[in-house]
């Protein structure tokens, strides 16, 4: 019972402190660090130079790289890739010191909350988590009862495939929300690129030309007046209310006339022949989306639109280094151009993830499902100016709890693999019966901040079902890049 309570607190969310290496370098020797988590090489390698900076001489193993023996300290990289079992495994494994490494760049000490399972308390936390538990149990086997319904139903007719794109001109669509003081960032480059496309012949029809759209998703500032007044040649599309992400990229698209269109968000600029490296692309039928390789302040590649699939009970896209051109699983919508008609075959961006996260996720998914592919293509390439507003305007832990909603609510409209659906069940339930046992609640929260949009996700579940047939293995398979592979190669060596 003992290892049971030690296994369910350290699977779970833990205390992290901030902590300076150099001050536990002091009082410890380390010898030997495992690093665990993310497969991020830029992030890989600055957590290396750290332990070897303040322990020269230590030796560091890699992600993927783990091997038999006891090492002194183990480090979690906290930069969102998550993969949840080993973390939760190297957390058991004995090491003198456990670390963390966040996404800022900071180090932490981590810490095991206290459980005394003979508390009135652990006792109430147990039943909730059973409780919680058997909810989502229920709503997976419903799930599963709903698809074999749905099999005795006749499915309609698909609709054709729309085939290749009629012209090659595009319309940029500028979600905004009150970011007037990033418009001189986007916008000029973004006309740039258009006007030189143009004039270079590269997309343009006979007197078409590519647009500028910026869509005011409610502002409370002067954005609007603001673009109007310096950029008369950009088309503004004010919302009366705010209707997020999504609603505000339907609004442009809906504004919009042309086979193509892009998404660039507010914090991005556009590098010179973003169009001629990504629009001959758009030849081959089966393209639906492309994306361009993303640049972050002093070479990070925490980000880089070259991006693979991971299933561990849910959907966890990771980015890899943008070598090579190649599928990935799905276009960001922050730097990407779409095939108008197969985003509207697809029925287009899910407005049930508002206020963030998974609308891009889920078109790119939905489009690999009907066969159509998302590819990175590294010679075009923005410039991401990362201004953490998400964190800002929502907060962290907000942001990360929907972050899990939505992959809730992705996995009951989308997955339909048997197997697939039980590891999901099998692994929220145990991350809720790790997580209450603790005393931390994300998970808990996702599922009942998801709960009340089930039966919407159910239809649509229906819905998609006439709309494509690849297997989830095969759609995982299919969009992974090929540097996906040399990088698993070199962590596991």
């Amino acid at each position: 019972m003992r290892l049971l309570s030690e296994a369910a607190r350290a699977a779970g969310n833990v205390l992290l402190t901030p902590v300076k290496l150099t001050d536990l370098a002091r009082s410890e020797r380390w010898q030997r660090a495992l690093l665990v988590g993310s497969r991020n090489p830029g992030v890989i390698r600055q957590a290396t130079r750290d332990l070897e900076h303040v322990s020269p001489g230590i030796t560091v193993d890699a992600p993927g790289s783990r091997r038999k023996g006891r090492y002194d300290a183990i480090c979690l990289l906290l930069t969102g890739e998550g993969y949840g079992r080993e973390k939760a495994t190297s957390l058991l494994s004995g090491a003198g010191a456990m670390l963390a490494y966040g996404a800022n760049g900071r180090w932490y000490q981590v810490n095991l909350p206290p459980m005394s399972i003979a508390s009135p308390r652990w006792l109430a936390r147990l039943w909730l988590a059973m409780v919680l538990s058997g909810a989502y149990e229920a709503v997976i086997a419903a799930t599963a009862l709903f698809d074999l319904l749905r099999r005795l139903a006749p499915v309609g007719r698909r609709a054709a495939d729309p085939g290749s794109p009629a012209g090659r001109t595009v319309t940029f669509i500028v979600p905004n929300y009150n970011q007037r003081h990033l418009m001189d960032f986007c916008l000029p480059p973004l006309l740039a690129e258009a006007s030189v496309a143009c004039e270079a012949s590269v997309a343009c029809e006979a007197g078409a030309e590519h647009r500028v759209i910026v869509v005011d998703d409610a502002s409370t500032d002067d954005t609007v007046g603001y673009v109007r007044a310096h950029y008369p040649q950009v088309r503004v599309v004010r919302l009366p209310r705010n209707r997020g992400f999504a609603g505000a990229v339907r609004a442009g698209i809906e504004a919009s006339d042309t086979p193509l269109f892009a998404l660039i968000n507010t914090d991005v600029q556009v590098r010179p022949g973003f169009l001629a490296a990504i629009l001959p692309h758009f030849d081959r039928p089966d393209t639906f989306a492309v994306c361009s390789r993303i640049e972050l302040p002093d070479g990070s590649q925490m980000e880089t639109g070259n991006v693979a699939p991971a299933w561990s009970g849910m959907l966890e896209p990771y980015h890899v280094p943008p070598t090579r051109p190649g599928p990935i699983l799905y276009a960001g919508g922050a730097s990407s151009v779409y095939d108008r008609a197969k985003y509207d075959a697809l029925g287009g961006f899910e407005t049930v993830y508002r206020p963030l996260y998974f609308e891009d996720i889920e078109l790119g998914y939905r489009a690999w499902r009907r066969g159509w592919r998302s590819l990175f293509e590294p010679n075009a390439s923005v410039f991401h100016q990362r201004r953490a507003w998400i964190g800002a305007r929502f907060g962290d832990a907000y942001a990360n709890e929907t972050f899990l909603r939505n992959g809730l609510l992705f996995v009951w409209k989308n997955v339909r693999d048997p197997v697939m659906l039980a590891q999901n069940c099998a692994y929220v339930c145990a991350r809720l019966l790790r997580e209450v046992l603790s005393g931390e609640g994300t998970m808990a929260r996702a599922f009942l901040r998801a709960l009340p949009s089930f039966g919407r996700m159910l239809m649509a579940r229906w819905q998609e079902h006439h709309r494509g047939d690849l297997p989830d293995r095969r759609i995982l398979e299919l969009a992974r890049p090929p540097s996906a592979e040399d990088f698993v190669e070199v962590g596991a060596r």
